[in-house]
């Protein structure tokens, strides 16, 4: 189902000027470098064709190619006008043997020369006068003597001539006679897996650009190994794809991962790259970042289009598809996907893929909204937090005080959107991580106390509310709040503390509380003593009030028990310090 809908999707990206999709036979190239003839077919320069960016740092330009035939392996395969130092001129400083540059540039030459009668062209054959008297040994003279490595060697090239105002591959008669050559082939034939049509196989498939980690890129699909062969087939004649539907597919999936409008369709979670679509355009796809990337996307959130889908999608989490329904959007048959890839030694690998109907999407978001919802620490933080933010918790952190990804299981990121995506369980692996790091480093923030909620709420049942539930009499929760009142009346006792109760006694008291509470209710007397009347007897009704709903002190929590202990002591310390707030302001405004 990956291919067919990415292969559907090139029709739709074709159609938007706007996504610069590639026709079959061109492809985007990085270009670095140009050839420079005088009309007669003699070499005028060799230029850099890099620009400069707003850094003042020199960048390829990238620009639809034609000559594009499919990914090269490690065979000889020229590319129609438009390739690389070591096909166009002959010329590799890395590559040491000069009978594979000289088999490279002739079969080049020879490509080109080919189509010389047919094209009838005065500057394409300008081109092949040049290449007749071309060689690699005068590649090799010209090019030593000066300092043209560092744009040769790191892109792809074209050919001009001297004065004219197109490159020779964007010549109209040179466009029209390639577009003539997609249409007719002489290949063996054979049933596409995607259109089911007898079509040209593609023997390989196209490179993928745009996966962050390991190579720039790799293949989707791709058979490596004589161990893969079968009924005499190799390589990928083993699952056949017509080169068109090849094309088509790799052509969309390498513009929503590096095209010019991959910022609003991918996004990275811990090591897996994703890319989402849509069927037809629609305010989901175009707001769907914003959930992703938890208001992160600055780029997109300052548009004022942008912000307007963002809002209509915000409001479809709250109040359902009807929102969409209204502004005539089509919820119930216009299809949402998102891939996860990583990647891996040989090709690429597929974390996830997921597709169901707008309404299905928003729906199941909604209820991961929900399910994970608790009020926040501080205002700042995002109402809707990403997947990437609850994964981080899982992670320890560096030295310098940044967080070390490589710490978080590499498959917890695909089993969580399926999550969420699905309205299935979350993984047990996230809960459990994140009260590990919890009893670790003692800090139960909001991103944390979101993941354990919604365990806690999804998986196994609980109801757990969002902000301080003073009706919740479960012992674990009760404890929780307790915690939090006691280490709050140390803290307003004895103020800043190198090692408070939170720092020496958490990890105990949430596993072990009958352990634990004893010996810290042994000095809160002394730490009440020393607060003033009112905060006084505001604390100790507080603590009372939790105490005389606790019958015993269990001796054992198991881990769902430490959860709600945690929310419990997140709840209260925050209705602690919302409190506190409130009082100091009141007292400021009697003042």
């Amino acid at each position: 189902m990956i291919l067919q809908s990415l292969y559907k999707l090139y029709d739709r990206l074709a159609d938007d000027p706007a996504y610069e999709i590639a026709k079959p036979g061109y492809a985007p190239q990085q270009i670095t470098f140009r050839i420079i003839l005088k009309p007669s077919g003699e070499l005028f320069d060799i230029t850099d064709a890099r620009l400069t960016d707003a850094k003042g740092k020199l960048r390829s330009q990238q620009r639809l190619c034609l000559g594009f035939e499919g990914a090269r392996s490690s065979g000889i395969k020229p590319y129609f006008l438009c390739d690389k130092s070591l096909y166009s001129l002959g010329y590799d400083t890395k590559e040491k043997d000069p009978v594979k540059l000289e088999k490279k540039f002739t079969a080049f030459r020879d490509k080109l020369l080919n189509a010389e009668t047919q094209i009838d062209d005065s500057d394409f054959s300008s081109v092949c006068k040049f290449l007749r008297n071309w060689s690699i040994e005068k590649a090799a003279e010209y090019l030593s003597q000066q300092d043209k490595d560092d744009f040769l060697q790191n892109g792809f090239g074209y050919f001009e001539i001297q004065g004219a105002t197109l490159p020779i591959d964007q010549l109209p008669k040179v466009k029209s006679w390639w577009d003539g050559q997609q249409s007719t082939s002489s290949r063996t034939t054979s049933q596409c897996l995607i259109t089911g049509e007898n079509a040209p196989i593609a023997r390989l498939h196209s490179k993928i650009k745009g996966v962050v980690g390991g190579q720039a890129e790799q293949s989707l699909v791709s058979f490596n190994d004589r161990s893969y062969d079968s009924y005499c087939k190799d390589q990928s004649f083993n699952a056949p794809v017509s080169e068109q539907a090849a094309f088509k597919y790799s052509t969309a999936l390498n513009s929503l991962l590096n095209g010019p409008k991959s910022n609003k369709h991918r996004i990275r979670i811990c090591d897996t790259t994703c890319v989402f679509w849509t069927e037809q355009p629609s305010t989901v796809e175009d707001a769907a970042s914003f959930f992703f990337s938890d208001g992160s996307n600055t780029p997109e959130t300052q548009d004022e289009s942008a912000r307007s889908k963002v809002e209509i999608f915000l409001k479809s989490l709250h109040l359902g598809t009807q929102v969409l329904d209204e502004l005539g959007e089509d919820t119930r048959s216009n299809h949402f996907y998102i891939l996860g890839l990583a990647p891996n030694a040989a090709r690429l690998s597929v974390r996830f893929f997921h597709q169901s109907t707008i309404a299905e999407f928003v729906a199941n978001l909604r209820a991961h909204h929900d399910d994970i919802s608790i009020i926040r620490q501080y205002n700042s933080e995002p109402e809707l937090p990403s997947n990437s933010r609850l994964l981080e918790q899982t992670a320890t952190k560096r030295s310098s005080g940044k967080i070390d990804y490589d710490t978080i299981p590499p498959l917890l990121a695909g089993s969580l959107m399926r999550a969420v995506l699905d309205n299935t369980p979350y993984p047990e692996d996230l809960y459990s991580a994140v009260l590990r790091r919890i009893r670790a480093d003692r800090t139960i923030n909001y991103f944390r106390a979101s993941v354990i909620k919604g365990v806690l709420t999804r998986n196994h049942k609980q109801t757990m509310t969002t902000m301080l539930d003073i009706e919740n009499k479960e012992p674990a929760y009760l404890l929780g709040r307790l915690f939090s009142a006691l280490e709050k009346t140390q803290g307003d006792a004895l103020g800043d503390l190198n090692a408070g109760l939170k720092d020496k006694f958490y990890s105990s008291a949430s596993a072990t509380p009958a352990s634990v509470f004893p010996r810290i209710l042994r000095t809160y007397p002394h730490h009440l003593a020393k607060l003033n009347g009112g905060q006084k007897v505001v604390r100790e009704r507080l603590i009372q009030d939790i105490i005389g709903e606790l019958t015993e002190f269990p001796s054992h929590l198991n881990l769902k028990d430490q959860g709600k202990f945690a929310i419990g002591y997140y709840h209260q310390r925050k209705a602690l310090f919302t409190k506190k707030s409130s009082i100091t302001s009141e007292t400021q405004e009697s003042k």
